[in-house]
């Protein structure tokens, strides 16, 4: 059956359009910039005068979407016109978490209607999601970054067919039969979707690496592999370089595609602990904000001067883990639980009141359904992924969730940050909840992915729980 034939997938289509086009309809004119969205939007709209990229308030951002809200600026006079850009974007992920749910499943269950099964339900996971409806309505990059990220994983599944024939291939080919042509294209658009991640968010910069061994995988012996690995490094090189060289050109430094380690570093590893703007654990106006940073250090350079302050604002943030290293290190835990906050910036706006005339009772649902859905999708998918996660696929999945994590721990957690690696994990997760026996059986196995996954489940479970709270302050009764 085609995708575009299964009703429920259809179905799923459906409603996260809804989702996401209805709260624009109702209160699009009265929403407000908030943060990050005003920065976005004075970068883009520099852009569109001419000016190019630009750094604002001491940060040099990551080009791609401030790019991506000039053009629709420049076309349309608004940079939140992307909006519409992204509710068709989250409609694509819909159908992208589908097909690779499809994709997965088929390593474990050579049965059609299970894998469509377990497609379908990664399709209503993110579907029916309120913070990934969100974000689709508000102007961050979290939507067209995951786009671009599943674009990546599906040519990477496609490039890198299972070498054991006992293993049916999802595509439904024999993989010997994949042409040169074909495979080295697939080896191509890897790259190409690894260097527009790149240029969409700075964390990207060096998740190529990934990808590569992703390649790589089990095919170590074999030239086509290396091949496909060179062409997919030579193409996200080309896709970074030109405005690696222009934004290193104009700003007299070198710049891959951002320079915000020194801010996030500043935010992170100062003397006043790691910061962020969520609702019950932030600071959340600009009182609250100097408030909490007084007693760190003051920023090193000016702000009109991007690249000086990241360079001495690196420079102190490493000093000052040589001369906290045990702080630095306690600290962790309290990054990722930042980063794992089944609350997202959705609960803060509701709790700021943007979606007037909606009861409280409704309010209150959301927020719980977001929270809820998200402690799914982190538990039952690190779950799945320990269980079900294989071949080049599981390896690059893993890889990317670790890598993240990693960089949120030594730098500065958010829970926006989250909301585009929730995705990969609703496609573990629907693997489990596609049929949990069969998740059962293979933990108990193979031994080494049950520990894999209590080890998983025993870090996470405090981590995501540690700010559930925060959403519900003064809890009332209705």
């Amino acid at each position: 059956m085609r995708w575009w034939k299964d009703r429920s997938l259809l179905g799923a289509l459906l409603v996260a359009l809804a989702l996401r086009t209805i709260p624009l309809a109702i209160w699009g004119n009265e929403w407000m910039c908030t943060r990050d969205e005003c920065t976005y939007i004075k970068l883009a709209t520099r852009m569109a005068e001419g000016q190019g990229m630009t750094g604002s308030s001491g940060w040099l951002w990551a080009p791609g979407y401030p790019a991506v809200l000039a053009l629709h600026r420049w076309l349309t006079g608004w940079a939140s016109a992307a909006k519409g850009t992204q509710v068709v974007a989250s409609l694509v992920i819909v159908v992208l978490l589908y097909r690779l749910g499809i994709r997965a499943s088929a390593l474990w269950n050579p049965a059609e209607a299970f894998q469509r099964r377990a497609g379908r339900i990664a399709a209503w996971l993110y579907a029916v999601s309120f913070p990934q409806a969100f974000f689709a309505m508000s102007l961050w990059s979290e939507v067209l970054y995951t786009m671009l990220l599943l674009v990546g994983l599906i040519a990477l599944d496609m490039a890198a067919p299972p070498d054991d024939p006992a293993v049916p291939d999802p595509a439904r080919v024999d993989p010997r039969a994949l042409s040169t042509r074909r495979a080295l294209g697939l080896g191509a658009l890897v790259g190409a979707m690894v260097g527009a991640c790149v240029l969409f968010r700075g964390v990207a910069t060096y998740m190529l690496p990934i990808f590569v061994v992703g390649l790589l995988w089990r095919r170590f012996r074999r030239g086509r592999a290396w091949a496909q690995a060179g062409v997919a490094v030579l193409v996200a090189v080309l896709v970074v370089a030109p405005y690696s060289v222009y934004a290193s050109r104009k700003f007299e430094a070198v710049v891959i595609s951002d320079r915000t380690l020194g801010q996030m570093m500043w935010l992170g590893n100062n003397d006043f602990p790691p910061l962020t703007f969520d609702y019950g654990n932030g600071a959340l106006s600009k009182r609250a904000f100097a408030r909490h940073t007084r007693p760190g250090r003051k920023h090193c350079a000016p702000r009109r001067d991007v690249i000086a302050r990241d360079d001495c604002e690196t420079e102190a943030g490493i000093a000052w883990i040589k001369s906290h290293p045990r702080e630095f290190i306690a600290r962790m835990p309290l990054r990722v639980a930042q980063l794992l906050n089944p609350h997202s910036l959705l609960t803060r706006h509701l709790r700021w009141g943007r979606w007037p005339g909606l009861p409280q009772w409704v309010d209150e649902l959301i927020i719980a359904w977001g929270a809820l859905e998200s402690i799914l999708v982190i538990w039952v998918g690190a779950v799945g992924l320990a269980a079900r996660g294989r071949r080049a696929l599981g390896v690059v999945v893993t890889g990317i969730l670790l890598y993240h994590v990693a960089a949120i721990a030594m730098l500065a957690g958010l829970s926006r940050y989250r909301i585009p690696l929730e995705p990969l994990l609703m496609l573990y997760a629907a693997q489990v909840l596609a049929d949990p026996r069969v998740t059962l059986s293979i933990l108990w196995r193979r031994r080494w992915r049950l520990v894999a996954a209590g080890v998983a489940l025993a870090a996470l479970v405090p981590l995501v729980l540690w700010f559930l709270p925060a959403g519900w302050p003064g809890w009332r009764s209705w």
